[in-house]
């Protein structure tokens, strides 16, 4: 058997979701990526993450980063620099890991997907859901098409971290410099209002944190199945609406078979409750995915099918406990090493961050 290709790799972005995921699944994955480089703003948290990971490629800001001598990246910092960051990586030739959003707007969707056309290198948004085995289950059990299918129901309410993490789990960011954390909120708050019209503080919420940042998790499960149905995209949005400060969040969409697809996501800080369905009605059967709280590991994930038995309700159940922040790292390093077709490439982003922009402004 040949030796795997290693991949000397770097993460900008060392908040939550790096430190919670990213950085101990690609320290754990040590025969497919050499964690080579790490970049945050705050030296508290780059020095504390290298010391934990043996990182020797240490940096304050991401364009330093890049001039150590890399394969891959992985893109973790703000939404607001995603395409920024991954724009320099593809034009030095490197293979970029992007956490989604993968951008604000669309403009900087289709630049991305060019640079990645240019390059020909591999985009990996981080849609860790779509790696799910419960998710893939239930793909693979869909029937061949939308035909029968009646109607769509997402729900999510999201209690954030809070519940899931001790003081001392994740390293906070304290001394990141007053200037860049202006820089960031400026550039978020001018991608939002260039990608909808509304530079608000609410609007900038509710449209980067809320639609983009969370809602975009379940539209893209959605958009995978509906995929394998056949379903066409785009599909018409109908309805949609944000309350609370953009802390609660709807949207609604018709099939081309004319069936109705509902979203919803709901942030309950003080609820301490996590929940996450997807349900699939067709004609003649329930399917069901629920979900974990994301930072819950090897927590299960449950892919429900009903249908009649004759008199009777014929109920089947898969769980799976495997960890999908690992399996898309795996799958990136498939794409990168192997060729694999990459299962959640930029195309797919883009379609849904154009959905979820019609939501937001079907709702303004």
């Amino acid at each position: 058997m040949s030796e795997r290709v290693r991949v000397r790799i770097g993460v900008v972005g060392c908040g939550m979701v790096a430190q919670a995921m990213h950085l101990q699944h690609l320290s754990q994955l040590q025969d497919r990526f050499e964690l080579a480089s790490v970049a945050d703003p705050s030296r508290t948290v780059r020095e504390a993450v290298a010391t934990r990971y043996g990182v020797r490629g240490v940096h304050e800001d991401y364009r330093s980063l890049l001039e150590d001598d890399l394969d891959a990246l992985v893109v973790a910092a703000p939404a607001a620099a995603h395409a920024e960051v991954a724009l320099a990586a593809l034009e030095l030739g490197l293979h970029v890991f992007v956490e989604k959003p993968m951008c604000i707007t669309l403009d900087d969707a289709d630049r991305i997907i060019a640079a990645r056309d240019r390059s020909g290198r591999v985009v990996e948004v981080g849609y860790m859901k779509r790696y799910d085995p419960a998710w893939e289950r239930m793909a693979a059990d869909l029937p061949e098409s939308a035909e029968s299918l009646r109607y769509i129901h997402v729900m999510c309410h999201d209690p954030e971290w809070v519940p899931f993490f001790g003081d001392d789990d994740i390293v906070r960011a304290a001394d990141v410099p007053q200037k860049v954390i202006d820089a960031t909120r400026r550039a978020e708050a001018e991608q939002v209002e260039r990608g909808v019209g509304d530079g608000s503080p609410e609007a900038v919420f509710a449209f980067s944190d809320a639609y983009l940042g969370s809602m975009v998790h379940d539209v893209n499960l959605v958009h995978g199945l509906l995929q394998q149905l056949g379903e066409p995209f785009p599909v018409e949005v109908v309805d949609a609406a944000w309350w609370a400060g953009g802390r609660s969040i709807t949207g609604s969409a018709r099939l081309a078979n004319g069936a109705r697809w509902d979203n919803a996501w709901i942030q309950l800080l003080d609820l301490r409750e996590y929940r996450e369905t997807i349900a699939l009605y067709f004609a003649d059967s329930l399917r069901e995915l629920t979900f974990p709280s994301p930072w819950l590991k090897r927590s299960p994930t449950r892919y429900l099918r009903s249908e009649a038995r004759g008199s009777a309700r014929d109920v089947r159940v898969v769980e799976s406990h495997e960890e999908s922040f690992l399996r898309e790292l795996v799958h990136f390093h498939a794409c990168v090493a192997e060729g694999a077709e990459c299962r959640t490439p930029p195309e797919q982003a883009r379609i849904d961050i154009d959905l979820l922009t019609r939501m937001f402004l079907a709702a303004t």
